[in-house]
Parts: C-alpha cells; sequence; structure tokens
C-alpha cells in the first residue's frame, strides 16, 4: 500500500501556505515526510531553508532574554 501524500506536500502553493508561519517542530516533520516520500530536492531546500528561519529566530530569541531583553 502505497502511503498517501499530506496536502502540503502535494504542490508548491501548499508547501509555501503550510510553512509560512511554521515552527521547527513543523519543519522537521514535513522534512521527514518528503525524504521518506518523494524527496523532491527543491522541496526539501524550501523546508530546510524554513526550518533554519525558525531555528534561527528561536535561538536570536533565547540570547535575547540572555541578555535581559525581549
Amino acid at each position: 500500500m502505497k502511503p498517501t501524500t499530506p496536502p502540503e506536500l502535494r504542490t508548491w502553493l501548499g508547501l509555501n501556505d503550510a510553512l509560512r508561519g511554521a515552527d521547527e517542530a513543523t519543519c522537521h516533520r514535513l522534512l521527514q515526510l518528503e525524504r521518506k516520500g518523494k524527496c523532491r530536492q527543491q522541496f526539501v531546500k524550501r523546508i530546510h531553508s524554513r526550518l533554519n528561519k525558525a531555528r534561527a529566530d528561536r535561538e536570536r530569541a533565547e540570547l535575547l532574554i540572555k541578555v535581559g531583553r525581549k
């Protein structure tokens, strides 16, 4: 039985809609699903790009808290 593709990974527009406000956990999940599924290079690169942005935002917020800013 072939696994079904989640709606977020069916089209480029669907992927971008899903990633627009995605957190790290969502990015990790989508990256894992894409790598197990069609493993399209552009989709993997796009998800990884959003993952890096989400990670950088979190790390920056953590740093600012440590130095006393919010």
